[in-house]
């Protein structure tokens, strides 16, 4: 069974958008560092979550996942610097501010977010199993290959629903 937050997102994917799952490409995370370094010396205190299938070393889109961990009350703190270094947001809600770029060819999701947000926690709990259990990253990764060029939509139930039950 999804989540509300899962099911929330599921409804925001354009229906004909399709899942493009790539072999694992290692510049991905040199890349991924540099723009860490690249935030870090701008905002030394500002914590960084580097997720996703990049972050664990398998294939997946190749794109690479930041969050900006921080409260909602202090996001104006950090946006002029992002803003500085990455361009005008695309997306901006109380809880959250998306920035979409690109760098050394791989798309780049940059999300200030509510450190304190049950999605996330999520996200952080689901990388964290993942990162420690191989036999279960393994069987992750050969789902996603198995998606390839599915729905994206149903790339990412299958992913909820493998998520659910790993749990």
């Amino acid at each position: 069974m999804l989540t509300p937050n899962q099911e929330k997102y599921l409804l925001t994917i354009p229906e004909d958008k399709v899942a493009i799952i790539k072999p694992f490409d290692p510049s991905v995370k040199e890349t991924a560092r540099a723009i860490i370094r690249q935030i870090k010396n701008e905002m030394p205190n500002l914590e960084v979550f580097f997720g996703g299938a990049s972050a664990l070393g398998i294939a997946g889109q190749n794109d690479i996942d930041l969050n900006l961990l921080s409260t909602p009350e202090d996001y104006s703190k950090f946006i002029p610097a992002l803003t500085e270094l990455f361009g005008k947001p695309t997306k901006t809600n109380p809880t959250l501010i998306k920035w979409e770029f690109q760098r050394s060819g791989f798309d780049v999701e940059l999300y200030l977010t509510d450190r304190n947000s049950p999605a996330l926690q999520e996200q952080i709990k689901t990388y964290e199993l993942l990162r420690d259990k191989r036999s279960l990253l393994i069987e992750y990764e050969q789902i996603k290959l198995s998606c390839n060029c599915l729905l994206f939509k149903e790339y990412m139930r299958k992913k909820y629903e493998f998520f659910c039950w790993s749990y």
